[in-house]
């Protein structure tokens, strides 16, 4: 049975030389009217291996600090702080600034999206109709944040923001 599957697979070819057309909202290894060909080939992965990795920062229940380590922190039966991607293809050493510089950046771009949600507040002088613009904005890029995913720590920050950034729409009136 194993034989007569192989040599089937032989005489069919190779995957990727097959064809597929998509009818309507069908598919079919015939072409139809108006058929388009649709590209099946497979998806080719990197031959050396994957260009990042995550590196855990983790803290250990009976001490203040925090440590940066290359396997999942309940492994050590620490508690996650945060998990960032790095390279993999550089140091330790590099890898471990790369996350602190990361973890830096993140910090002043929540430090300065608090700054300008303050700096929109109702009262400061500018027109009803401009704080309801710059609260929408604030909503969308908060949004356009969501989407682009992260760690959890930081997609519950942004949860939080929109949520402050929502009840300050709605006490202004917009």
């Amino acid at each position: 049975m194993r034989f007569l599957m192989a040599l089937g697979l032989l005489l069919a070819g190779p995957a990727g030389a097959q064809e597929v057309y998509r009818c309507g909202n069908s598919y079919s290894s015939e072409p139809c009217k108006n058929a388009k060909t649709i590209d099946v080939t497979p998806a080719v992965s990197n031959p050396d291996g994957p260009l990042t990795r995550l590196i855990y920062l983790c803290k250990r229940p009976d001490k203040t600090e925090l440590w940066w380590i290359d396997r999942p922190c309940s492994q050590e039966r620490w508690d996650l702080v945060e998990s960032v991607r790095v390279p993999s293809n550089v140091d330790w050493k590099t890898q471990m600034a790369i996350a602190q510089r990361k973890r830096a950046d993140d910090a002043r771009q929540a430090s300065q999206a608090r700054h300008h949600y303050h700096s929109a507040e109702p009262g400061s002088g500018r027109s009803s109709e401009a704080h309801c613009e710059e609260f929408k904005q604030r909503v969308e890029y908060l949004d356009s944040a969501a989407r682009a995913g992260g760690t959890a720590r930081n997609m519950e920050r942004i949860r939080e923001e929109r949520q402050r950034a929502r009840d300050e729409q709605f006490r202004a009136g917009c």
